[in-house]
Parts: structure tokens; C-alpha cells; sequence
């Protein structure tokens, strides 16, 4: 389960880097290593997370790291305060 988790954060993350311009969609997926149907969800978000972003004053990175941190609360809420015993 916690191996699916790291997948999906590791395609918003990659994902966000094509959104952006940086690789390709198909490096991104390759990054996240998850089937075509599974890496189209967090694509997805990335989306979302890069057009916020693009849209924020300021500092972007404080933005984008806000924004990827609420994601990542998602994926680890289940472990609670354990995560990081």
C-alpha cells in the first residue's frame, strides 16, 4: 500500500516538472513508473497544482510547496502521527 503511495506522489511531483515544460509527460510517467490509468489521476492533479501556482503572486516555489504538501497530506493521512516513528 504505502509503495502504490510513493508512486502517486512521485507522478504529482514528476508530473508538475511536464506541466511545467521541464520533461515530457512520458518521461514523468516513466518517473512514476504507474500504468497509463493510475498516472492520467495524478497528471491530473499536477495539472491543477501547476495551474495555482502559475496563477499565485509571490514567491511560486512557497506556492508549489503548499500546494504539494496538501497532496502529500492525502497520501499519508492513513499512518497518522506513526508516519515518521
Amino acid at each position: 500500500m504505502a509503495y502504490q503511495k510513493v508512486k502517486h506522489m512521485t507522478g504529482v511531483f514528476a508530473s508538475v516538472f511536464a506541466h511545467t515544460g521541464h520533461i515530457t509527460k512520458e518521461q514523468a510517467r516513466e518517473i512514476s513508473g504507474l500504468a497509463e490509468k493510475d498516472f492520467e489521476k495524478v497528471y491530473a492533479k499536477a495539472a491543477r497544482i501547476a495551474e495555482k501556482v502559475g496563477k499565485a503572486e509571490g514567491k511560486k516555489m512557497d506556492h508549489f510547496l503548499n500546494h504539494f504538501g496538501k497532496e502529500i497530506d492525502e497520501y499519508v493521512k492513513e499512518f497518522g502521527d506513526k508516519f515518521f516513528m
